[in-house]
């Protein structure tokens, strides 16, 4: 299946490609493109169902990439579990995509070699190939993003995804090597064998490599314009299947590395609590709908590093339940995460083509107009903000659960960074309630704008089938949520043997794997709160009689100050006040008094008599802000100098290929 997979994708790929525009067989030619992209997203999940049951395949390429010693694409357990999540979850991401206005042939093309290199990656068993899977999928982020390439932003977009991409990979290439040159073998499985500062500085690398592709402070700054920027079509399969990578390329590194220094446990403890709450804090207050989603999956990157960093901890301290703990808790958040993120960003494509905006105060009451879409808004929201009755819930329950357990913990360091982590976490997911009230309260369900939505019936029937099937698995997986601990704790089962079932209290009950210290059941839950819904009604009805349903309908009230025109006035910009005045410190917020035809991204706008006047309030990007614009100068300047090395003369080049090999042979001798 794995193969059928890869061969789906080229197909679709050259399908995609021989699609020209203007001629008659472009539309049908995107039409087989995408559905053989659809197809073969169910065989990679079928591929990885089978992994996780013990019944992985191989796939052996040492002749057709002439790679030193074996190697090729491997299912197993824990590879099959992150193929099956996403793949599965691609399907329907790839049929929202179904749903463009226009004719784009060429698009599922760079949809598939975005899902090819994620298919590549996470079933790679050598060094060479993982490398190659990952060059793709930086490829496939920079033609996503400036796949649009005539509107404004784009090219920026573009530019860092490659750029950032190129650092990730740089990243893991100088980690592998070193592990390579100390192993003398580049098979994933043989580079377990080094230690020392050798294997330190690997880690640190390679943690490094995968947190910039998930978007991990303080290398998040490319990813909410990347997402932003990329077209509609392409988000879901970006934010929600793309990223899994950089996750299972974490847990596989403790898999292959084991335990990692102390330092390094409590840094990524740190940074992950850290990226959770600049995350959810940008998102809050962000007065775009693409904006808000995208500055999100910065939170979720943070919420899932910090299960992956409590098993870091685990490891030093020889504790599997722990590690087991953190990892339950990291992949189920990923799950979640998965499902939501593609979901909303599905639902904000079917958004943005009815209505051709994104900003969240010409985007109220979409839910009457687009029910499908603001369906697909309120359920997505509800998953990431971790509520009940949806995925997000237990993901973010264990999570905390695991933070809990540092008292299990020897060192002095890792109690704290764990505490502190414990804090950040806390306070995110206390935003992100307030977050995604902002999202439904006021964009789905609020007043109506003004602002008419174009002539446009929400999607086709494909779209509105994938953002149906997103929502209904949103809810479905908290209804099953023990049958996802078993599923996910077979696809760990590499790592910490049957220890992740533990966390199963009883067949429909869940406890952070250590027993006697907390209980919640998400099944139970589906049960007792309709149940209790149901009977508050009756109630209600019952002693209420015949009142109960006549409405007294009122003028709302709008503002206290005489002249000023009746409207809706608790706008989303509005609503977002007071949390960037509490998060002043974070997001250093300004406001100041010009005139109105000065741009800001931030604005409350009041017009006198004589002159229109604006109040603006914008919010810094504080690691954009201090870290990478004061290095833009002497960055430039390098750039410069560079250049120059640039002669156009072949015996100049080869020398610097010569300085190259001998820094390498030097490198090697002297970790040899």
């Amino acid at each position: 299946m794995l193969l059928t997979c890869l061969i789906l994708l080229a197909l679709g790929g050259t399908a995609s490609v021989a699609a020209a525009p203007g001629t008659r067989w472009a539309r049908p030619a995107a039409a087989v493109a995408r559905w053989l992209l659809v197809a073969a997203a169910v065989a990679g999940a079928v591929a990885g169902g089978l992994g996780v049951a013990g019944r992985g395949e191989r796939l052996d390429l040492t002749q057709l990439l002439v790679l030193s010693g074996t190697g090729g694409l491997r299912v197993d357990e824990l590879s099959g579990l992150f193929l099956l999540i996403s793949c599965a979850v691609a399907v329907p991401a790839l049929l929202v995509s179904d749903r463009s206005r226009t004719l784009r042939p060429r698009l599922p093309a760079a949809l598939a070699l975005t899902l090819g290199a994620v298919v590549v990656v996470i079933s790679a068993d050598h060094l060479f190939v993982l490398l190659f899977g990952w060059e793709s999928l930086t490829l496939g982020f920079y033609l996503l993003a400036g796949f649009d390439r005539q509107r404004r932003g784009r090219t920026r977009a573009s530019i860092a995804a490659a750029v950032f991409g190129k650092a990730s990979g740089a990243a893991l290439l100088l980690g592998g090597a070193l592990l390579a040159a100390s192993a003398h073998s580049l098979a994933l499985a043989d580079l377990g064998a080094v230690t020392g500062t050798a294997q330190a500085t690997a880690y640190a690398l390679l943690l490094l490599g995968f947190a910039i592709k998930a978007g991990v402070v303080p290398v998040q700054v490319w990813l909410p314009p990347t997402y932003a920027a990329a077209p509609g079509p392409a988000r879901p399969l970006m934010a929600g299947v793309a990223v899994n990578v950089a996750f299972y390329g974490m847990i596989r590194t403790l898999d292959v590395l084991g335990p990692p220094p102390v330092w390094l446990a409590a840094v990524v403890l740190l940074l992950a609590g850290a990226t959770a709450l600049l995350g959810i804090a940008h998102a809050s207050v962000n007065v775009q709908l693409t904006g808000l989603v995208a500055w999100s999956s910065v939170e979720n990157a943070g919420l899932i590093s910090t299960g992956f960093a409590m098993a870091l901890v685990g490891s030093i301290e020889h504790l599997t339940a722990l590690v087991a703990a953190g990892l339950l808790a990291s992949v189920m958040q990923v799950i979640a995460h998965a499902l939501g993120k593609s979901l909303l960003f599905g639902s904000t494509g079917l958004v943005e083509d009815a209505f051709d905006t994104v900003t969240l105060d010409d985007l109220r009451g979409i839910v009457g107009s687009l029910p499908v879409a603001g369906t697909g808004l309120v359920v997505g929201a509800l998953t990431l903000a971790g509520l009940p009755l949806t995925a997000g819930f237990a993901s973010e329950w264990l999570t905390l659960e695991a933070l809990m357990q540092q008292f299990r913990v020897q060192s002095l360091a890792l109690r704290l960074a764990s505490a502190g982590a414990g804090a950040l976490v806390a306070l995110t997911l206390g935003i992100a309630g307030v977050t995604f009230v902002r999202l439904v309260a006021l964009t789905v369900f609020g007043t109506p704008a003004t602002r008419q939505r174009r002539s446009f019936r929400g999607g086709r029937a494909a779209a509105r089938t994938g953002i149906i099937v997103l929502s209904a698995a949103c809810l479905a997986v908290a209804a099953l949520a023990p049958l996802e601990v078993r599923l996910v704790a077979t696809g760990l089962r590499p790592l910490v043997g049957d220890t992740a079932l533990d966390a199963l209290a009883s067949d429909a009950v869940l406890q952070p794997v250590y027993g006697d210290f907390s209980a919640l059941s998400p099944t139970w839950l589906w049960v007792v709160l309709p149940a209790m819904t149901l009977l508050v009604l009756l109630l209600a009805a019952a002693l209420s009689g015949r009142s109960l349903w006549r409405v007294r309908r009122v003028e709302p009230w709008t503002s206290a100050s005489p002249g000023v025109a009746r409207g809706t006035g608790y706008t989303s910009f509005g609503y977002a006040n007071p949390m960037r005045r509490v998060l002043a410190n974070l997001l250093r917020t300004r406001g100041r008094l010009e005139s109105a035809d000065e741009g800001s991204t931030f604005a409350a706008t009041t017009r006198g008599a004589a002159d229109s006047l604006t109040y603006r309030v914008d919010v810094v990007e504080v690691v954009e802000e201090y870290l990478y614009r004061p290095l833009r100068a002497p960055g430039r300047g390098l750039v410069r100098r560079v250049k120059r090395l640039q002669s156009g003369h072949l015996s100049a080049y080869l020398f610097y290929m010569l300085i190259a090999l001998v820094a390498v042979l030097a490198v090697v001798a002297i970790t040899t």
